[in-house]
């Protein structure tokens, strides 16, 4: 009895040795986080407070009042509206949106500026966004392209007499606006068309937020972590891993591209690979069309 005893024991302080060692290693168990209605938490995300070996520092979500927050690269912070782990992206609303019977509008800029290119988010704007222009007028306007807003901080003394939202493409410049009114803020929104729209469908977008990809999350752990260059798409949200091409190949490239890509694939086929062989034909032909040229002088 005694014998079973101390091996039960025994049993027991191997397993927390264990245990021990695989904490020593970072290799915890990572279970998923929640937020209010943001459940299932989990890699690259992190909640502020998680195990440091849990999600990626970069995607730390902050919880407060109940709700899930992300931190712009200006320091700002958007309510996280809903995470797609499948499309790698994240939905974000501007605190300062709330529903009501009048407009309230965006505390931040979110634009490309801040979610750029190279960012661990990425706002696609290309045929996905619209720019909604909020506009206060001297005198009524007639167009049926401008909605009439009603302003959450506008008084009975206010100057804003009239106020007008204009909705065109991302591309929309100022020139676009043909009437005498002062521009109060621009908004980028999504899932908004121009048309026949009413001031609660530019509300109802801006409650919808944006979607940003984290796309660059799979570049980082997929391909720079091998040292290899990463192409994304964010249309079909893959990412595609390469070899960054040496200097000698970018140059027959560009050769290439100044002899014409044609007289190329009738000399030597497509150059697809930027192998040796391919580089020789080139340097071949490179020389041929300069004896070429000076016999011609």
């Amino acid at each position: 009895m005694m014998f079973r005893e101390a091996k039960l024991v025994a049993l027991a302080l191997f397993h927390t040795f264990l245990l021990a060692i695989c904490a020593a290693n970072g290799n915890q168990i990572c279970r998923p986080s929640s937020c209010g209605e943001i459940q299932n938490i989990s890699n690259p995300f992190r909640l502020k407070g998680d195990p440091s070996g849990c999600g990626d520092p970069d995607y730390e979500l902050v919880c407060e009042n109940n709700r899930a927050m992300v931190s712009g690269r200006e320091g700002e912070k958007y309510y996280v509206a809903d995470i797609n782990y499948d499309h790698y992206t994240i939905r974000v609303v501007d605190p300062g949106v709330e529903k009501g019977n009048c407009l309230s509008t965006p505390l931040y800029f979110l634009t490309r500026e801040i979610s750029d290119y190279y960012g661990i988010y990425y706002l696609e704007r290309t045929g996905m966004t619209s720019t909604a222009v909020l506009m206060n007028c001297d005198q009524p306007i007639s167009d049926g392209s401008c909605i009439p807003i009603t302003p959450c901080n506008a008084t009975s003394s206010s100057s804003q007499a009239y106020v007008y939202a204009l909705v065109g493409g991302e591309s929309m410049e100022v020139g676009d606006i043909k009437y005498s009114c002062t521009i109060s803020k621009t908004i980028i929104t999504q899932f908004l068309k121009p048309g026949n729209l009413s001031m609660s469908d530019l509300q109802e977008m801006l409650l919808l937020g944006l979607e940003l990809s984290f796309l660059s999350f799979r570049c980082k752990s997929e391909c720079r972590v091998k040292g290899l260059e990463c192409d994304v798409n964010y249309g079909s949200h893959t990412v595609q891993c390469y070899k960054r091409m040496s200097n000698l190949t970018w140059f027959f490239l560009y050769i290439r591209y100044i002899l014409g890509v044609d007289l190329f694939i009738e000399y030597f086929g497509y150059l697809s690979d930027g192998g040796v062989t391919t580089l020789q034909a080139g340097a071949v032909l490179i020389f041929q069309l300069m004896g070429k040229a000076s016999r011609s002088q």
